[in-house]
């Protein structure tokens, strides 16, 4: 209860300095390039700064949206630690060719507006679609014009003088390299790198340029509406009327409830208001998983429908024509086939029901894993036998159970605990007294009293499946169960190390056009260092590029080329 209190006042206090001052956020995005392919994977490194451009640790969530028009056609969370973060974006495969509008902002920036939102723009290609809009064949050399001048941050103005060069100026493919850095500040905020297949495509405005006029710009007014992610996502939802399917404004009695599902106490109590929303306000939750909410005393009424934290609409915003010469297009057709191979041959994988270390930190009173007792097949008879801290008794029709809770120096049973299955709350505990007991692997007992989220618990009962899939559930009409897509985390990106010959002779394909992608390097306040890189079996041309941004807000942006030959 006290952390609960501890939490509302540090709201209030944040709330007030961030109000109280001149205190604005503001985004900038890197990706690993600037022209991709329909069905590739955007990658980029978001960091939080000030409207002075001094990095700063404040939101804990960022959102970035890829626009046509003004419609979203892909969303990402990225989790931000120290005020950074690294996320993906997987395009969609039927996504026309044009330019993209990638917007990014924090739920505190949408109090400004979004004309203080980052926008960067990209090309997107799609080589499953007809429609390409050739030119004539002379357009290729101002079309390679473009695209220099695109790699020509505007109007950047920084004291920093960084060389950077590859260890060679030509490689063959399957080889072993390093990029050499010199000349850095020891006072590097943070710093990324990127190695990709030279653009051969036009941009239009770089996104230095583009982040220079919008993170001067300061808003007039300042909203409060959206409340700050300090702490971590805000899961918003609405409470809806079961039987009318409105909104239900008039909720003082009821009591939202969110739950990760899994192993481990993920358990998270909502704020609501008069108007129908309710809040969440979870922490140390990423990737995506299953989440399920409850609404407590609702006797299966109401039940919570998870909203979009997204903005999804945006003012449309005229963007330049994609025009793709004729003369591109074997190349189009070799990374078309270089990412189809990519695709077949990945190993990346996920499993989206592993969850965050356990955010309450209450180890279990008592732990009782059942294939070490008699196997019986009612639960009644499981918890009568053996599971002494908690018991089933009959109250006015139905099934409760009860749980120890301490009082003064005794014992006695308590009568409101929380039964978790899961991770999935059960208020109706005629559902646990019907449940298989040979699905479940264990049964935690927590001894009362328990404060969680504002919410006084006479003990809790978590049971544990062995798949832990909440196989044959009966749900309340109060419950529901989504997948949920939480904040991305950082992701390490891997690649074969040729350095081994053994690696070097693999039959295995290597169809990269990204060679390197490191969003967090280490520079330990170190002027010189070595980044090393694997070539793949693409040939051609490659660009290294590396941006970063030091503690007092100089914007660190350099870049260099190298040739692939077999």
């Amino acid at each position: 209860m006290k952390r609960f209190f501890y939490c509302i006042i540090f709201a209030c206090i944040a709330w007030n300095i961030v109000n109280a001052s001149p205190f604005r956020e503001r985004i900038y995005v890197q990706t690993d390039k600037q022209l991709y392919l329909a069905g590739e994977r955007i990658r980029m490194k978001v960091l939080t700064i000030n409207a002075e451009q001094i990095p700063v640790d404040f939101s804990k969530v960022a959102y970035a949206e890829l626009v046509c028009d003004s419609v979203a056609r892909a969303q990402i969370k990225v989790e931000l630690i120290n005020g950074a973060g690294e996320g993906r974006m997987q395009l969609p495969v039927d996504l026309p060719s044009g330019y993209y509008r990638l917007i990014a902002y924090t739920q505190f920036m949408r109090n400004e507006g979004p004309e203080v939102f980052f926008e960067k723009n990209i090309a997107v290609a799609n080589t499953f679609q007809s429609g390409y809009q050739p030119v004539e064949q002379e357009r290729a050399t101002e079309s390679d014009t473009l695209l220099q001048e695109s790699f020509a941050p505007a109007n950047l103005d920084t004291s920093v003088n960084i060389s950077l060069q590859p260890d060679k100026k030509i490689y063959t493919t399957r080889e072993h390299g390093e990029l050499i850095l010199s000349g850095l500040p020891e006072n590097i905020h943070t710093l990324s790198v990127s190695i990709t297949g030279k653009e051969w495509m036009p941009v239009a405005e770089s996104d230095v340029s583009l982040f220079r006029k919008n993170q001067t710009k300061k808003s007039l007014t300042f909203t409060g509406v959206f409340l700050p992610e300090y702490e971590g996502h805000i899961v918003k939802g609405k409470i809806i009327d079961n039987l009318t399917s409105a909104v239900k404004t008039d909720n003082d009695f009821l009591f939202p409830v969110l739950t990760f599902l899994g192993e481990g106490l993920h358990f998270f109590s909502g704020q609501k208001n008069k108007t129908g929303d309710v809040q969440f306000v979870t922490t140390g939750i990423s990737e995506t998983k299953e989440i399920a909410t409850e609404i407590f005393f609702a006797d299966g009424k109401y039940r919570v429908d998870i909203q979009s934290p997204f903005v999804t609409r945006f003012t449309p915003k005229p963007m330049p024509q994609l025009h793709i010469d004729t003369a591109y297009y074997g190349r189009l057709l070799e990374r078309s086939v270089a990412l189809q191979v990519l695709n077949y041959f990945s190993d990346e994988s996920s499993d989206h029901r592993i969850v965050s270390e356990s955010y309450f930190k209450m180890k279990p009173s008592m732990s009782y894993k059942l294939d070490e007792y008699t196997r019986f097949t009612t639960m009644q008879e499981v918890f009568t036998e053996f599971i002494f801290p908690a018991r089933f008794r009959r109250n006015g029709g139905k099934w409760e159970i009860s749980t120890l809770v301490k009082r003064g120096n005794e014992y006695s049973f308590g009568t409101s605990p929380l039964v978790l299955l899961d991770g999935v709350p059960v208020s109706d505990h005629d559902v646990i007294y019907n449940y298989n007991p040979l699905a479940v692997e264990r049964i935690n007992i927590y001894y009362g009293p328990c404060f969680m989220g504002g919410y006084r618990f006479d003990g809790i009962v978590e049971l544990i499946t062995y798949r832990r899939l909440h196989q044959d559930l009966t749900l309340n009409k109060s419950t529901q169960i989504i997948s949920y897509e939480g904040p991305q985390s950082y992701q390490r990106f891997d690649t074969p190390d040729y350095s081994d010959e053994n690696n070097r002779k693999s039959p295995k394909p290597d169809a990269r056009h990204t060679l390197l992608w490191n969003p967090d390097v280490r520079t330990d306040g170190k002027t010189f260092i070595r980044l090393p890189f694997d070539t793949s079996d693409l040939t051609g041309e490659f660009q290294a590029t590396v941006e970063g941004v030091t503690k007092d807000g100089k914007i660190i942006f350099i870049t260099s080329v190298f040739k692939v030959e077999r």
